[in-house]
């Protein structure tokens, strides 16, 4: 068996045995392995002083003239029930050892005690108490998590970078300067302004979201700033944008990226001047409301192509908010899957009961490139199955599945690929065929013909959120 030494701290093993030498011998045996070993002579005094550790098992002699060794196991596993104890027995306590594996004893071995078979039967208890361990971290985070602050308006999370968001959203909300919103698809970049919305703003104030990937280009100006009954052909009626609709509110402009260059400089110029106009009108319109701007991307890469103005990002990010992604506070993890299981069944009549700690365990170890929503995702579907596990995403099921890979004809890949790409593309879009086919550089016609062909349905992607 290797030695044990290495940066992790050594398993603690209490040895209780009457037996001095054997108690010396049995010491020397696992501190030799890489254990840290704790010994007693006395059960009574090992019992008295078997708090004090956090022990991975435990050696004891089945008879012993202070307790008889069912005593001591009893007396242990009420303190502790999940403690591996093994007792050591001689040729003639068999049945007695056997009894005592009934009442919850690991294992016994028998006298004399072979050095192999004893580190062997100790290696395979404690991966078990580590197993118990950490499921009892899992629910003592998740305990106190729900005793703490652990919820924000919609975002969930006890993470050192979560509670520092949460510090940083009351510290600026109430002020009137641009926000500028930054992290990965997924990790709740538009909970984070609906929260400065709501502490900041009065609560009649309206909240108006645009999702600026979303908008065909030639919208985008009319839903921004309005227009003027005849600013354009079938302009029938004047039409307030959300400039104006937002009036003392919040402006949410989200995916700022995909804002055209054009639509760029106006922005800049309508912040600059806290004032706008519709399109084909002449009167200075206000603006009051409270400008958010959100982003999945590095605008700093963005200004080195050329494709974002660097005068409005420094207008933009007077006031900057990052969201770190789930990878990077996996801690939260247990805690958001409760919550999400929660809140499926707050809309159900049954329950569906808590994912177990081997599958949190799972859902720990993924990388998560979707964040808190692929997360959600995965829940929901763990709910909908009602409490199966579904398969798992990633590296390891990518493993998993490289058989049937591998099997695949070239063009049953290569259109599984290309299913892929317009969904996603659809999906950030928001189910818009006109963004999303500049977005593709293909014309309009091709990309129906591509939805047809795969027998995609545009409006499960126009019913899902546009924000993040």
């Amino acid at each position: 068996m290797k030695n044990r030494t290495g940066a992790l701290p050594a398993p603690e093993i209490l040895v209780v045995d009457d037996d001095l030498y054997l108690l010396a011998a049995i010491k020397q045996t696992l501190a030799l392995n890489g254990y840290a070993v704790q010994t007693y002579g006395n059960p009574l005094e090992a019992l008295a002083r078997i708090d004090e550790n956090t022990y991975s098992a435990v050696l004891a002699d089945i008879r012993m003239p202070e307790m008889d060794g069912l005593v001591l196991l009893e007396r242990i596993l009420a303190e502790d029930p999940d403690l591996p104890v093994i007792l050591i027995t001689g040729h003639g306590d068999i049945s007695l050892a056997v009894e005592a594996v009934k009442k919850g004893a690991y294992h016994f071995l028998q006298k004399p005690v072979d050095e192999d078979i004893i580190l062997a039967t100790l290696t395979r208890a404690i991966e078990r108490r580590q197993l118990v361990l950490e499921n009892r971290r899992l629910e003592q985070q998740l305990t106190a998590t729900r005793e703490g602050r652990s919820r924000f308006y919609g975002l969930v999370g006890s993470h050192p970078a979560m509670l520092g968001l949460y510090a940083l959203i009351e510290t600026i909300a109430h002020e009137s300067d641009p926000v500028l919103i930054v992290g990965e698809t997924g990790t709740g970049k538009e909970l984070a302004a609906r929260a400065l919305h709501a502490i900041g703003r009065p609560e009649a104030a309206p909240y108006v979201a645009v999702n600026m990937g979303a908008l065909p280009a030639e919208m985008i100006e009319s839903e921004l700033f309005g227009h003027e009954k005849g600013a354009f052909t079938g302009a029938i009626q004047r039409k307030v944008g959300k400039f104006e609709y937002a009036g003392e509110g919040t402006l949410f402009l989200d995916e700022i990226c995909s804002m055209p260059a054009p639509l760029q400089a106006k922005l800049l110029r309508v912040l600059e001047e806290r004032s706008f106009t519709r399109l084909g009108g002449n009167a200075a319109i206000p603006l009051k409301a409270r400008v958010i701007a959100a982003t999945n991307r590095d605008l700093r890469a963005e200004i080195d192509k050329g494709s974002f103005r660097q005068d409005l990002y420094f207008r933009l990010n007077v006031l900057p908010v990052h969201l770190p992604p789930l990878r990077d506070r996996k801690e939260d993890i247990p805690l958001l899957v409760e919550a999400f299981r929660t809140e499926y069944c707050d809309g159900q009549d049954g329950e569906v009961r808590p994912c177990s700690p081997e599958l949190i365990r799972q859902l720990m170890r993924q990388e998560w490139p979707g964040n808190v929503r692929e997360l959600r995702n995965f829940v929901r579907r763990y709910c909908v199955l009602g409490g199966k596990e579904p398969a798992m995403a990633g590296p390891a099921a990518a493993m998993a599945g490289e058989a049937d890979f591998c099997e695949m004809p070239w063009k049953d890949f290569m259109e599984q690929q290309e299913r892929h790409y317009i969904e996603r593309m659809l999906k950030r879009a928001g189910g818009q065929v006109s963004a999303a086919h500049r977005a593709m550089g293909i014309s309009r016609k091709s990309l129906y013909d591509k939805i047809n062909k795969y027998k995609i349905a545009l409006n499960q992607f126009r019913e899902e959120e546009s924000g993040d």
